[in-house]
């Protein structure tokens, strides 16, 4: 009985983290979401959204300026102001993709449904 209780104790704590932390996004779309963000952001976020020119795409300040929306108002806003010099020119093929890339770089993991406008509204950016 004690195995028994063990077990199931082991897999909820071992199933929580992932769960809680999967994003409406696809490993897929991470992969692809690295080379828009090298070829569109990079210049001016650096390397692993990290800040430069342009702020830092994780952590604390990430979080100060889009927690508690949603990460399709996170990629309305990359649509209509990103990049500065040519905003509203990434077409969804790109944002979606971009989208899964920065999530993933704010802990968020990779799950099974791809990343859209529509699915973005389920996932809330935790504030800082």
């Amino acid at each position: 009985m004690r195995a028994f209780a063990g077990l199931v104790v082991g897999a909820a704590l071992f199933a929580s983290p992932a769960f809680a932390a999967e994003g409406p996004f696809t490993e897929a779309q991470v992969k692809k979401g690295l080379s828009e963000y090298n070829t569109h952001c990079r210049t001016c976020h650096a390397k692993e959204g990290k800040g430069a020119l342009g702020p830092a795409l994780v952590g604390d300040q990430f979080k100060s300026h889009f927690g508690g929306q949603t990460a399709a108002d996170v990629r309305t806003w990359i649509h209509d102001f990103m990049p500065q010099t040519a905003p509203k020119s990434l077409k969804d093929e790109q944002l979606d993709p971009l989208l899964a890339y920065i999530l993933s770089l704010n802990g968020y993991t990779p799950g099974s449904t791809e990343f859209s406008a529509e699915t973005g509204k389920s996932l809330t950016i935790e504030g800082k």
